[in-house]
């Protein structure tokens, strides 16, 4: 389930400290997976289930792709 989140996003938005956090859509709620880059790897830092309406932008917004790195 983390790995699709971090891979199929519905949207990634920009964090604190330079850390990305991938949503991925499930119902009322949404994954939030929150992670950074060290050396060029993604890492992941934390995972947490809250409801869709306070922090999911509706979708198609992808401020980082881990695939599209190089």
């Amino acid at each position: 389930m983390i790995i699709e989140i971090l891979i199929f996003p519905d949207e990634v938005l920009t964090g604190h400290n330079n850390r990305f956090i991938a949503h991925k859509v499930y119902g009322e709620h949404i994954v939030r997976a929150v992670y950074e880059y060290e050396n060029e790897i993604p890492v992941l830092i934390t995972v947490y289930f809250p409801y869709k309406n306070k922090y999911f932008k509706g979708g198609g917004v992808y401020e980082d792709k881990i695939l599209a790195r190089s």
